[in-house]
């Protein structure tokens, strides 16, 4: 199952051109979002009692939950099908940043190499539908449900974010807070794509296990 639409391109990308085509203002979509949330997802981040690296976190995971869904949908930030989930928060242990990228994943080989725990129907492994070029990894219908059961393995990767190639965090609404929150979340974007492409490469066959 490694011809997906999006096996050949980075687990997450910036897509500029969607951003720019259907922003209100014929600028940026995700522009308009972020100066929709300054005084919500944005609010902690002029906290003069911080220290810069919590500050600078801060901003980044506000930026990051702005450039996804469920704020946006389609999202500023695109992914490829076999990532489910992506959370980006700053620790409250330390004040550094956090990623958890959840990802679909094959059968554990225990499950894979025996019948013995499955008990009437066939279980079924995630479903695929044909987009493009490719297969999708998607959700099982309520209609696929009641045909037949489904196992959906999954893996959580969880990791720190470097805060070393970010821009500084804004110091009020009126700093370039726009600007600086596109650049974030294109660094951030290529740190996860750093951590998390190599296993999708495995994943789909494409490094050996």
């Amino acid at each position: 199952m490694n011809s997906h639409s999006d096996s050949f391109t980075a687990p997450f990308w910036v897509d500029e051109d969607y951003d720019r085509q259907n922003a209100s203002d014929g600028v940026s979509r995700y522009g308009a979002y972020v100066r929709d949330r300054l005084d919500i997802a944005f609010a902690e981040c002029w906290d003069d009692g911080d220290e810069s690296s919590i500050r600078l976190a801060e901003f980044a995971a506000a930026a990051w939950r702005t450039a996804t869904g469920p704020v946006m949908v389609p999202g500023y930030v695109r992914h490829k099908s076999r990532v489910l989930g992506v959370r980006v928060e700053r620790s409250n242990w330390d004040g550094s940043l956090i990623a958890t990228v959840s990802l679909v994943a094959p059968w554990p080989a225990e499950l894979a190499h025996s019948s013995g725990w499955q008990r009437g129907p066939r279980w079924r492994d995630w479903p695929t539908e044909l987009r493009g070029k490719g297969y999708d990894f998607v959700h099982p219908s309520e209609k696929d449900v009641t045909e037949s059961p489904f196992l959906q393995a999954s893996l959580a990767v969880t990791f720190p974010v470097t805060l070393d190639r970010m821009p500084e965090a804004p110091a009020d609404p009126r700093d370039d807070v726009v600007g600086r929150a596109q650049l974030t979340v294109q660094v951030l974007a290529a740190e996860l794509n750093h951590i998390v492409r190599p296993v999708l490469d495995v994943l789909d066959g494409r490094w050996p296990r």
